[in-house]
């Protein structure tokens, strides 16, 4: 085995390990109210597709969607990301995952939605890897929202 061949597998791990960083700081960020992280999740341009809703582009949209989404300690769920599928290309990388959003019930903590992510992240400048386009696939959902504290 040479060198270069230890390297680069050692670079493909770092990148993947970077990426996941990125897709979890999405949800940390998100239930948490972290506004700051959120953003910093995003290229310039990026686009999120969330369901029933038109397309959120760009930095403005995107705080705008954070802000008007719920948070903790107003609204206590988690966006859990598992099973995530990284094909890095480069400074370009496609991960496809599922999501499941957990709510607090007055019966006690339940699924409220589960799906699929379908991302394309790039490398930035600094070496961070962000989001340019968020594909948020709904298959299911409960009919009942959870209450906001």
């Amino acid at each position: 085995m040479t060198t270069s061949t230890i390297e680069a597998r050692l670079r493909s791990l770092e990148d993947e390990r970077a990426i996941l960083q990125t897709l979890y700081l999405y949800g940390h960020s998100l239930d948490d109210g972290r506004e700051d992280v959120f953003m910093d999740c995003w290229t310039p341009d990026a686009v999120l597709h969330w369901p029933d809703r038109p397309p959120i582009a760009g930095v403005a949209a995107l705080r705008e969607a954070f802000r008007a989404h719920s948070h903790a300690p107003l609204a206590w769920h988690k966006h859990m990301l598992f099973l995530p599928r990284v094909r890095v290309e480069g400074d370009r990388a496609v991960v496809d995952s599922m999501f499941a959003r957990l709510d607090r019930y007055a019966s006690g903590p339940a699924v409220r939605s589960f799906g699929r992510y379908r991302d394309v992240l790039l490398r930035c400048a600094d070496g961070r890897w962000r989001l340019q386009e968020r594909i948020a696939e709904r298959e299911a959902t409960r009919g009942d929202v959870a209450p906001v504290r």
